[in-house]
């Protein structure tokens, strides 16, 4: 039997039971790849309603991952803001 790119990605990267550490590794650019490639199967409807599940599970976590990707890169971009602002105090 064939399988379906959710599972392909699945075997690639860990199913979503065990994403946690796989994902834990995937830079900002692989994971929004994968999280558009599970939109887009999951808007297709192409895909049976447990693999929707597991798919729908793993958009989650890998929409968590960039969110803290992003949230990390806020807090370094504050706080070289501030520190470059401190370093041009008035004379």
């Amino acid at each position: 039997m064939a399988k379906t790119s959710i599972e392909k990605t699945s075997d690639k990267v860990g199913d979503a039971s065990s994403a946690g550490p796989a994902i834990s590794n995937l830079g900002y650019e692989d994971a929004m790849k994968q999280l558009e490639s599970i939109v887009d199967q999951l808007e297709s409807g192409a895909i049976s309603l447990e693999e929707s599940l597991k798919a729908f599970e793993r958009g989650r976590a890998l929409s968590n991952h960039c969110r803290g990707i992003l949230d990390n890169a806020t807090k370094r971009i504050q706080t070289l803001t501030a520190d470059a602002l401190s370093k041009q105090e008035p004379e």
